[in-house]
């Protein structure tokens, strides 16, 4: 049996059992302190955790539900979402009873819905991939203690499993492609005209993101696009996590320069689970002739052959490029759930018209609607064995 209760102080809890709560993340960057703690330290001013604890009769750690309120507000959150686009988020616990925990924690939530001091109306997940399984062990428990779900989608994350060998991987492309790879290839090399570096320091990390950040707005801005860098605060936090990243050597963090002129870079980080995420990236857009973008590509295709890597994950986004690199697509999830309460509930049924309405509207404008699916149901494609 398991007993749950909600910690707020998570200054205290960070630092008295930050490596359990590691040790439950499953290998995912995103469910552990190196990413969370940051994220917390620079968003969470506003903010109160709920930290869904799960723990064995001898009082030892067993799971953990990440969740925060902003002060005065009764909706629950998971820690890491907004501009800091946290994917796989999940219940933090062993794979060997984390579907008991999850589903035993999703009926101790709807239990705890009424108390004064944790009570909330609704919890909106974002961040969820279709097939993870001990969320939706928690949406089971949810809806098995009366609350009420609703889960959509708007777009894919995608994964590329690492090939036997680069050369392998060079067989799904075509002999032209196949050419133009390794001709890029000879361009990083140790012999070719392009420098390729890796950020080993704090000093060159900053340096290195800088400048990704400089082409990644200058690009976006140029199309009149904010850019993803806009907001002061996940600038900060982008520094942040990737210095803590670093230190515990789980950052690949590249360049590509000529002539000292940084042409692209990639914010990569490589989980316990032995996959590489593509997190963001930027590419000179007055480079065009080099093909900058695409040279530090494949060199972050390249590493998943030098550490022997289990493939990499491009994250949340249907760009077209994640499609032609022989990848397999799943959903990116957001689940809403709604207290069993009375005025909850009536607010929930009016929230569900104007989405129905939505739906109607992008119909009837020739846009796609979002898809709407039961979470709670066995995934129509399995989630990889290594996340």
């Amino acid at each position: 049996m398991f007993q749950f209760h909600i910690d707020h102080d998570i200054d205290t809890f960070l630092e008295r059992k930050g490596d359990q709560w590691d040790a439950l993340a499953r290998g995912v960057p995103f469910r552990e302190t190196s990413w969370l703690g940051p994220w917390w330290r620079i968003y969470g001013g506003d903010k109160r955790a709920e930290i869904v604890v799960a723990t064995d009769e001898s009082g030892t750690l067993r799971g953990l539900l990440p969740l925060y309120r902003h002060w005065g507000d009764r909706t629950l959150r998971m820690m890491g979402d907004g501009d800091a686009c946290s994917d796989h988020v999940s219940v933090l616990a062993d794979d060997g009873d984390a579907i008991q925990i999850a589903e035993a924690m999703g009926v101790y939530l709807s239990a705890i819905a009424c108390e004064k001091d944790c009570g909330w109306d609704t919890l909106d997940i974002d961040g969820v991939v279709e097939g993870d399984e001990p969320m939706a062990a928690l949406a089971r428990g949810l809806k098995s203690a009366g609350a009420a779900l609703h889960t959509r989608s708007r777009m894919s994350t995608w994964f590329k499993p690492a090939d036997a060998s680069w050369d392998e991987h060079l067989k799904n492309h075509g002999k032209t492609q196949r050419r133009r790879m390794r001709r890029m290839r000879e361009k990083i090399s140790e012999e070719g005209c392009m420098d390729r570096l890796v950020a080993e320091n704090e000093a060159q990390v900053d340096e290195f993101l800088a400048s990704i950040i400089e082409l990644h707005q200058k690009r976006w801005n140029s199309v009149g696009e904010k850019g993803s860098f806009a907001d002061p605060k996940f600038v900060e936090f982008s520094f942040a996590v990737s210095r803590e990243l670093l230190r515990r050597g789980e950052l690949y963090l590249n360049v590509i320069q000529h002539e000292g002129r940084t042409l692209a870079g990639e914010l990569n980080i490589v989980g316990k689970n032995r996959i590489m995420y593509s997190y963001s990236a930027g590419y000179d857009i007055d480079a065009g002739d080099m093909e900058p973008g695409r040279l530090v590509a494949i060199d972050t295709l390249l590493q998943l052959y030098r550490d022997n890597l289990a493939g990499i994950d491009f994250m949340r986004g249907d760009e077209t490029y994640k499609k032609r690199l022989s990848t397999s697509s799943r959903r990116l999830l957001r689940m809403r759930a709604t207290a069993p309460k009375f005025l909850p509930r009536l607010r929930h049924a009016a929230w569900c018209t104007q989405f129905e309405l939505k739906q109607w509207m992008r119909r009837r404008t020739g846009r796609t609607p979002v898809s709407v699916l039961d979470i709670t149901t066995p995934a129509q494609s399995p989630i990889n064995t290594a996340q």
